[in-house]
């Protein structure tokens, strides 16, 4: 065990990453985030740019921005040490100069501008990375180091970690990656990025206040582990889409999505998503209108 180690050394290559461990050297194999938590990741920034755009108030927690990190601490009976960290993507290589120039364009267009009338723009200028799918790495995530405490010591020995995205009913998504861990200095373009990406919102009510940002951290995905709920059938029965007295119908998937949720509020919902599915004048209820219902009553 090398006791002076300081720093995380990673190679990270097209499909594979290679991480200096206080054991020894491992090859792990590198890969991008599904599909399916890049709709969900992105689905969840619209809401919020949304949301903000409306100039609403209080922003709810921002499940997709904030999961749970998990590192290691060496030599403690209990080694997890686990934090909330406002995590985000970043762009491919090729694209990393075009988003740093147009979020310091934006910002120093913006900046004897009231806050509240800039956001607009500031919106405008960050959506087009976040909602431009070819111009991103889904290979890794990124986040900044402020507290510079026990996170950034573990990284520093087993640049190992682990993010666990959990998300709100109907469908409760969740799932875990397992990551190798780059930690970046302020000379760094990827860290420059990742700061100009935040001050963008620096002073928005979702964000505390904060000017130093002495290390940024890239999440480099090694495995995807699906962690999202499920109701395990006990009866035929259980499993089958009922049909309510006036006709309303639930398909399969539909049906499938609403059994994820809490056997303890399941009837809450069902009445609610019924009822909403009612008001549109639909006689079936399918994927789509479960996640409208989840969008506008939940």
């Amino acid at each position: 065990m090398r006791d002076d180690l300081t720093t995380s050394r990673i190679l990270v290559e097209t499909n594979a990453v290679a991480v200096d461990l206080p054991q020894g050297a491992v090859r792990l194999p590198l890969q991008s985030l599904p599909s399916q938590y890049a709709d969900w990741l992105e689905a969840g920034r619209r809401h919020l740019y949304e949301s903000l755009a409306g100039q609403t108030h209080s922003v709810r927690f921002f499940s997709q921005h904030l999961p749970v990190l998990v590192t290691q601490t060496e030599g403690r009976v209990f080694p997890f040490n686990c934090c909330h960290k406002g995590v985000g993507l970043i762009p491919k290589a090729e694209y990393l100069s075009e988003f740093i120039e147009l979020f310091r364009s934006t910002l120093a267009k913006t900046e004897n501008q009231p806050w509240q009338e800039s956001l607009q723009q500031r919106i405008q200028a960050v959506s087009k990375f976040y909602f431009d799918r070819e111009k991103i790495d889904y290979r890794a995530m990124s986040t900044l180091e402020i507290f510079q405490r026990q996170t950034l010591q573990n990284l520093r020995r087993i640049p190992l970690a682990g993010l666990l995205f959990c998300g709100d009913g109907p469908d409760y998504v969740s799932f875990q990656l397992n990551c190798a861990v780059e930690i970046l200095e302020p000379d760094e373009p990827r860290h420059t990025f990742v700061v100009l990406a935040r001050s963008l919102f620096e002073h928005d009510s979702f964000h505390l206040t904060q000017r130093h940002f002495p290390h940024a951290y890239i999440f480099w995905i090694s495995e995807v582990i699906d962690k999202t709920p499920f109701r395990v059938a006990t009866t035929p029965e259980r499993s089958t889409p009922p049909v309510p007295a006036d006709g309303l119908r639930w398909d399969e998937e539909a049906w499938l999505a609403f059994q994820h949720a809490p056997a303890m509020i399941q009837t809450h919902i069902r009445e609610q998503i019924e009822n909403y599915a009612r008001c549109k004048g639909v006689t079936e209820i399918n994927l789509r209108l479960v996640q409208q219902a989840k969008e506008e009553l939940m």
